[in-house]
């Protein structure tokens, strides 16, 4: 638990973009001139760890990617019932209606942006750097992982988007970008993920604790194949890093997100906080299951009856991940559903040390059995879902061809990523999303197959035109 904290005394303290009503904030501002910054190992280490940060921003998995990734789907709702209009930007998801001013869409795309001009800055300054060559290689294939998973976020999300690759030191030099083809930006995280895993190392020492190794970059490339429907790529992948024997599933469920044990065998890559330091704490627990610093069900978002019934008898995985009922400051139960997955209060109110999981191996597992199901059903694929159901205390699927495997494998997503905001990408990149709400009665148009695109950034640049349907 301790040695991610010596990585995380650096974590806020990278180099930090500041938000103005400039076009995608794109242009890094510290209070050093840039010209002198990046010199030595120890600036461009502080840059690579601001990239890092950038994660951490409510854009990305501080807030925005919850509600877009879960509570847009059927697995979570809004716990607030009283409509205003403090929380106007929230029922939208509710209701599944957004209009283009919404603060919580907003700061995904702007976020996701600050990350990547981040990791842009370090990229189109290391190579002239003078520092040594196997720490410009480590440098480089960081900020190309982080720049990967940022976009693939952002063309998940609205689809074509601008392509920005190198600094942008103009104030006004993002105010006239096209949007680029879906294509050309997968084209770059496929680039970007391929060079990451030549670059970056195994593992790392203790101080380290906390960067993307090599299997994240196998795994998130991976993804990125399975999402493109290349499943030949996407199995030889993901059979790269099982056969890296470099992880594993923990026997128990709840150990892999104890926060005792932050980086573990089941861990590729995580956002890391740490309770006690301003702006280091994750608040995923006392947002979702509490009020003040004790759980009392008091949640701003909670599973739906549907995610509950989701479950098997015997699933292991729900009372970890979720409860049905509370009981409140006065003794009594109270029958409110609450997320518990995160709960671990910190030295603050509000504040803990729970890290967000990104990547871990269930997901290879599954994305791996995906994808051998999609060249042809096969007992290989059946074995690696049962896998992850044995660990979860749960008998062998009944799936029998590659039709019932794919239901099989939607329905142990489900439960397995369980508030890990996946849930409206797996049912997007399946093509399920809009049936699977229909069936359920939630109101859904195939356009919301992507979100709208900001109507601030519209405004800062008249080539952006709105997705359909918006």
């Amino acid at each position: 638990m301790k040695a991610k904290h010596i990585f995380l005394v650096l974590f806020g303290a990278g180099i930090l973009t500041s938000c103005n009503d400039n076009f995608l904030a794109l242009t890094p501002q510290t209070d050093r001139n840039t010209v002198n910054f990046y010199q030595t190992a120890a600036d461009f280490n502080n840059a690579v760890v601001g990239s890092y940060a950038a994660l951490k921003l409510s854009g990305v998995y501080g807030t925005s990617l919850y509600w877009m990734g879960e509570v847009s789907t059927d697995n979570a709702d809004y716990g607030v019932t009283t409509r205003q209009a403090v929380n106007v930007d929230n029922f939208q998801f509710v209701d599944r209606t957004y209009t283009s001013l919404n603060d919580i869409i907003y700061a995904a795309w702007r976020d996701h942006y600050i990350g990547i001009s981040r990791t842009n800055a370090i990229l189109t300054r290391i190579e002239g750097a003078n520092i040594a060559a196997n720490l410009k290689t480590q440098y480089k294939g960081e900020a190309q992982f982080i720049r990967a998973l940022l976009y693939f976020d952002l063309v998940r999300l609205f689809g074509d988007v601008p392509l920005v690759t190198t600094e942008i030191t103009s104030p006004d030099g993002a105010s006239s970008l096209n949007r680029m083809s879906a294509e050309d930006i997968y084209k770059l995280i496929i680039s970007d993920l391929q060079s990451a895993e030549q670059a970056l190392p195994v593992s790392y020492g203790t101080a380290d604790v906390g960067r993307v190794p090599q299997g994240a970059a196998k795994a998130l490339l991976g993804k990125v194949y399975l999402t493109r429907k290349d499943w030949a790529a996407a199995a030889g992948k993901l059979k790269e890093v099982i056969s890296s024997a470099k992880y594993q599933l923990l026997p128990k469920y709840a150990d892999v997100f104890s926060f005792a044990t932050p980086t573990n065998a089941e861990i590729l890559f995580n956002v890391q906080y740490k309770s006690g330091n301003t702006g280091q704490g994750s608040n995923f627990g006392p947002v979702q299951a509490s009020e003040g610093s004790r759980i009392t069900g008091g949640s701003m978002r909670y599973p739906t009856a549907d995610m509950d019934a989701a479950y098997e008898t015997g699933d292991l995985r729900k009372s970890f991940s979720m409860r049905s009922s509370y009981i409140d400051a006065t003794g009594q139960t109270i029958n409110q559903r609450y997320v518990s997955k995160y709960v671990q209060f910190g030295s603050l109110a509000g504040d803990s040390d729970i890290d967000f999981p990104v990547l871990r191996y269930a997901d290879v597992l599954l994305m791996y059995a995906e994808a051998l199901n999609e060249v042809g059903f096969n007992p290989e694929a059946v074995m690696y879902l049962n896998q992850v159901r044995k660990r979860a205390g749960l008998a062998d699927t009944k799936a029998t061809d590659q039709a019932s495997f794919r239901l099989a494998i939607e329905q142990e997503r489900r439960v397995e990523f369980a508030f890990e905001n996946q849930r409206w990408f797996d049912l997007v990149r399946t093509g399920r999303y809009v049936a699977v709400m229909a069936a359920k009665k939630l109101p859904v148009k195939d356009f919301n197959m992507l979100y709208l695109i900001p109507q601030r950034e519209i405004d800062l640049n008249k080539n952006l035109k709105q997705n359909p349907g918006y």
